[in-house]
C-alpha cells in the first residue's frame, strides 16, 4: 500500500498527469478509489456476488422473424441474438472483424486556432507532448478495435473514460441499462439506469466516482432519478446506426435469417450424405408353377442370415420371392447444386458485401480492390465519429484547446495507396511528413524520438551504406537483375483481362 502511494505521489508532478491524479485524489476516498481505478477488475472469482455470469440462449428463426418487425420492441432480445451468432458463426463473426479490420486508427495530430506569428512555440510542444502522451495513454489501436467491433455486432457502444496517473481506459457499460440522451459537439451522451445496482452495489467501487453520487441520488428519490445522464466529456455513445437515434439495430441484423437457412442447408447436406452411403442387397428365393419354393425355406433363411450378419451397417439385406430392382441411394448429377455455398455467397450478399472477399473461385485483385473501398467507407464513418470523441474529451481539457486528433482513411489494404498520395504531396512542400509516417505505421510520439535516436545516440545514418540493388547498379555491368521492361504493375493498376491472361501464363 506504502509502495503504490509513494509511486502516485512520484508521478504528481508529470505534465500530463497531474490533472487527473488532482481530480480523483479530491474526491471523498480519492486515494483508495484512485488505486483501484488504476487496475480494473473484471471478475472477482472470490467473491461470487460481484461476479455476472452471462446466460446465452439460442433463438429460433420464428422468433427472429417476430423481433424483425418490431426491433424497437425487442430491440435487447436482437442484441442477444446478435452476441450469441458472433460466438457460434463463423461465418458472422468474420464478417465483423472484416469491418474492423478496415482502419488502421492511424492519427495524427495537429494544432488548430492559432497563429503562428503570435504563438510561443515552446508552449505549443510544451502541450503538445501532452496531447500526444493522452493519446499514448489511450492504446487507441488496442481499445478501439474492441469498441468497433461491439459497435459493427450490436449497433451501439457505451462507455465511459477512466483517467489514472499512466493510462486512460474505456470502461464499457452495460448496454440494457443505457440510452442515448442528447448529443453534445456532434457525439452521443449517456443517460444511465441506476437501478442496475441495486443488487450489485459492490461494483461501484470499480467506476468512477460520480457514479456513486448519482447512485445515492436515485437511492433517495427512485421514481425522478432513475435515469441520469452521465457526465461528458467522460462518458459517450458510439452508433452505428447514427440516423435511427431511439434504439438499438444490429447492422447486421438483416442475415440473421440467413446464417440459419446456412445451417439447415448444412444439415440437409449432411443427411443427403449420410443416405447416400446407404444400400441394399436383395436374395430373391424362387417359386415353381406350382407355387412351391425352389429351394428349401429354412435354409434360404440360414443363408440369408449368414449374409445379414456380415453386412456393415449402412447396407441392409432383403429375404423375398418376388424380383426387386436394384436400390441405392446414390445422387444424380443431373441438375445437382451445392446449397451450402449458394446459401454462404446469399449470406453476404444480404449483409451487402462481395462474397469475392470470402473463398469465391470467381474473384480477381480489381474486383476485390473495388469492393473492399466501398466497405471501407462504412469503417471509416464509425472511426470519425471516435475521432470526435476523442477530440472532445481532449479538447474539454486545459492542454488540449488548440489541438485536434485526425484519424487518416488508411487500412491494410490501402497503405501503399495512401503512402504514396502524401510522398507527392511532401514533394510539392506540403507538411504532410507526420501523416506518411502514421500511414506507415510510425506514430508521432515516436517519429522523432526515433530520428534522433538513429540520427544522433546511434549514428545509423553514418554506419550503414546502401545495399546494392536495382537502384544502384545497372544490368550493363552485370549487377543487378537485368531483366529488360517496365517494372510489374501492382493490384488495380492492370485490368481483369491482363491479370487473367497473366495468371492463365
Amino acid at each position: 500500500m506504502e509502495d503504490t502511494t509513494e509511486k502516485v505521489e512520484q508521478n504528481r508532478n508529470s505534465v500530463y498527469n497531474y490533472e487527473a491524479f488532482r481530480r480523483v485524489m479530491s474526491m471523498p476516498g480519492g486515494r483508495d478509489r484512485f488505486q483501484v481505478l488504476a487496475k480494473q477488475i473484471y471478475r472477482d472469482l472470490n467473491n461470487t456476488s460481484l461476479t455476472i455470469t452471462p446466460s446465452f440462449n439460442r433463438y429460433t428463426k420464428e422468433e427472429i422473424n417476430t423481433y424483425m418487425q418490431n426491433p424497437y420492441q425487442y430491440r435487447k432480445q436482437l442484441r442477444a441474438a446478435a452476441i450469441y451468432l458472433y460466438g457460434v458463426s463463423p461465418h458472422f463473426r468474420r464478417l465483423i472483424q472484416y469491418f474492423v479490420s478496415l482502419s488502421d486508427l492511424a492519427y495524427v495530430v495537429s494544432p488548430i486556432n492559432i497563429d503562428p506569428l503570435s504563438t510561443n512555440p515552446r508552449s505549443i510542444q510544451r502541450n503538445y507532448r501532452k496531447v500526444l502522451q493522452t493519446m499514448t495513454n489511450m492504446h487507441v489501436k488496442n481499445q478501439f478495435p474492441k469498441i468497433m467491433t461491439v459497435c459493427f455486432r450490436e449497433d451501439v457502444f457505451y462507455g465511459t473514460i477512466i483517467e489514472t496517473t499512466d493510462d486512460v481506459a474505456i470502461m464499457q457499460l452495460p448496454s440494457d441499462y443505457c440510452a442515448i440522451s442528447s448529443i453534445e459537439g456532434g457525439v452521443f451522451n449517456v443517460t444511465f439506469d441506476f437501478s442496475y445496482f441495486s443488487a450489485r452495489e459492490g461494483l461501484l467501487e470499480y467506476y468512477p466516482a460520480e457514479f456513486t453520487t448519482m447512485y445515492n441520488a436515485y437511492k433517495k428519490d427512485s421514481q425522478n432519478m432513475r435515469w441520469q445522464e452521465l457526465p461528458s466529456p467522460n462518458s459517450f455513445a458510439l452508433k452505428i446506426n447514427d440516423d435511427i437515434i431511439e434504439y438499438e439495430l444490429p447492422p447486421f441484423a438483416g442475415i440473421f435469417r440467413d446464417i440459419y437457412d446456412l445451417e439447415d442447408y448444412r444439415n440437409l447436406k449432411l443427411t443427403k450424405t449420410a443416405l447416400e452411403n446407404y444400400a441394399v442387397l436383395v436374395m430373391t428365393l424362387g417359386v415353381n408353377e406350382n407355387g412351391e419354393w425352389q429351394f428349401p425355406l429354412e435354409m434360404a433363411r440360414d443363408f440369408w442370415s449368414n449374409l445379414d450378419a456380415i453386412l456393415p451397417e449402412e447396407i441392409g439385406s432383403i429375404l423375398t420371392p418376388m424380383p426387386v430392382e436394384k436400390i441405392s441411394f446414390e445422387r444424380t448429377h443431373t441438375g445437382d447444386t451445392n446449397n451450402v455455398a449458394d446459401s454462404e455467397e446469399s449470406l453476404f450478399t444480404s449483409a451487402g458485401v462481395s462474397s469475392l472477399l470470402f473463398n469465391n473461385p470467381n474473384a480477381s485483385a480489381n474486383a476485390l480492390s473495388l469492393s473492399i473501398k466501398v466497405d471501407q467507407g462504412m469503417t471509416y464513418k464509425l472511426v470519425k465519429s471516435i475521432e470526435m470523441v476523442i477530440n472532445r474529451y481532449i479538447q474539454a481539457q486545459s492542454y488540449g484547446k488548440n489541438f485536434k486528433v485526425g484519424f487518416l482513411d488508411v487500412s491494410p489494404f490501402n497503405r501503399k495507396e495512401m503512402g504514396d498520395q502524401y510522398l507527392k504531396a511532401l514533394n510539392l512542400g506540403l507538411p504532410m511528413i507526420s501523416h506518411y509516417a502514421a500511414s506507415q505505421g510510425l506514430p508521432q510520439n515516436e517519429l522523432d524520438s526515433m530520428a534522433f535516436l538513429e540520427n544522433e545516440v546511434l549514428l545509423l545514418p553514418q554506419k550503414l551504406q546502401p545495399l546494392q540493388s536495382a537502384a544502384t547498379s545497372s544490368s550493363s555491368t552485370g549487377e543487378g537483375d537485368g531483366e529488360p521492361g517496365a517494372p510489374e504493375k501492382d493490384i488495380g493498376e492492370v485490368s481483369d483481362k491482363r491479370e487473367k491472361n497473366s495468371e492463365a501464363e
